[in-house]
Formats: structure tokens, sequence, C-alpha cells
């Protein structure tokens, strides 16, 4: 039985298995019989356990290889993606305003949610740019731990990629044992509103934005209204406790006089009712 091959020779791959055709290069016959070597040779350097082709025919094995090589190609490529994207994300930041930056993140241009075009950054510049971790590896881990993992200290953070250069302790579940969770329990309530404050702004269209500004408005106003009398209650309860601190130090005083001058209890609780 016949294997038919299905892929793109645009697409990036990992030199460990296979040559790149890189898209700017032109796709000659020579270029795709190279293609085609590496790849045999990757499939039939590949050994499977006896579990996985137990009761399989020779075409179902050979199937099988072929698309183990396969997907562990495409996983590689979208590691690569991962670092190309990170590195791009990073030259625009670094040549351009903070304001600016934050703007573009946050103006759909990009493909991606402006919290992970700022993690990718905050990952490349911190630790991914200097790092020869495996763009397989990279694939399997979230732009947010990713990022994390940039903010901890040395120790954790070189534990950390050598689990993920292993292939291992990669979910953020995993990582999160390793680097530890920073955040307090009111920054990540602050940060799971900001999120959702974010999602719901993105959702809603300018004509609704426009329909909800008089009401903002107003409930802007009516907050103001409201802190300007707490403010007043504030200062009237301060007041009321100066008076009462006063009235304790004078109480204290007259029942130290009254037991000094043997005055009986009945006495100074009769005393101390005309505070």
């Amino acid at each position: 039985m016949a294997i038919v091959r299905a892929y793109s020779f645009g697409h990036l791959v990992h030199s460990n298995y296979i040559q790149p055709i890189h898209r700017r290069d032109p796709v000659t016959s020579s270029g795709i019989a190279e293609y085609d070597q590496s790849l045999d040779s990757a499939i039939d350097g590949l050994q499977l356990s006896r579990a996985c082709t137990n009761k399989l025919s020779p075409s179902q094995v050979e199937n099988m290889k072929t698309n183990v090589v396969l997907a562990n190609e495409a996983i590689a490529t979208a590691g690569n993606a991962v670092r190309a994207s990170a590195g791009a994300l990073y030259e625009i930041k670094k040549d351009v305003k903070n304001k600016n930056w934050t703007a573009l993140t946050e103006s759909g241009a990009l493909q991606m949610s402006g919290r992970m075009a700022r993690d990718l950054v905050k990952a490349y510049e911190s630790w991914i740019r200097d790092s020869d971790v495996p763009d397989e590896a990279l694939a399997r881990v979230s732009a947010r731990v990713l990022a994390r993992i940039g903010s901890v200290d040395a120790g954790k953070r070189t534990h950390a990629i050598n689990k993920i250069k292993r292939g291992e302790g990669y979910t953020e579940q995993d990582l999160t044992k390793i680097i530890g969770n920073s955040k307090s329990p009111v920054r990540r309530q602050i940060d799971d509103l900001v999120a959702q404050a974010e999602r719901e702004i993105k959702s809603t269209t300018d004509e609704e934005k426009a329909s909800q500004f008089d009401k903002l408005k107003m409930d802007n106003v009516n907050m103001k209204a409201k802190l300007e009398r707490q403010k007043a209650l504030n200062i009237e309860l301060q007041n009321q406790n100066k008076n009462l601190d006063k009235n304790n130090k004078e109480l204290i005083k007259l029942l130290h006089q009254a037991a000094t001058e043997g005055v009986t209890p009945s006495v100074a609780t009769e005393l101390a009712a005309t505070l």
C-alpha cells in the first residue's frame, strides 16, 4: 500500500528531523527530493514500542511512523512560530514609546490578546532570547507561564527551563510548583477583574459604548457626591471620637481622685454621671 504524503513545503521544520525548506527559497525538484530523503530518514529512524504496533499491518505501521514524524514537525513549527512572534513583538516594543506599545496590543491589529502579546515580549526579553530551549518545548507552554518564568529568580528559572527542555513539567500547574505563585489573593482578584473588563470592552460595539457614556458620566457624578458625604461623615466621627477620648480622660482622672480622697464608689459614680 502506497503512502500518500500531503504537507506544505513552506512551513518551518525542526533541523533535528528534516532539512528545512524555507518559504523564501524557490521550490525546486532537487529541493523536494532532498526534503523527501530527510523525511524518509526520520521515518526509518523512528522506533515505536511493541505496544504501539501490536497486530498492525506493515502499511499501518509505516503510516503511523510517517504521521508521528509530521506531527512532531508541526509541534516544532508551532514553537518556532512562538519564538518568531515574540521576537517580532519585541522589536516593536523596543522601538516605540510604552504608550504606543500598549495601544498596539489593545488595538485588535494583532491576532492575539493584548495580554498574550505583552507576555510573549516579557518572556522573550527576560529569557527566551538567550535560551537554547527547543522549539517544540516552547509550543507546550502558555504565554502566561513563559512570562512568569522570566519574573522569578535565576535558580527557579533555570529549574523550570530544564524541566521544559526535558519535556516534563511544562503545564502551568507543574511550573507553578517550581516558580511559586507570587501573587496575593487580592492581586489575583484584581487581575481577574481587569481581564474580565478587557473582554467586555472588546465585545462592546462603538454604538454601545456611546450609549453608555451618559450613564457612566452620571454614575461618576453620583460617586463623587457619595465620596464627599463620606468625607464629611468621617470628619464628624473623628470629632466624636475626640470628645469621647476627652471624656474618658476626665472620668479616669475623677475616679483616681475619688479613690485617693476616700470617696465611696456610689459618690464617684454620681460624679462621673455629670460628665
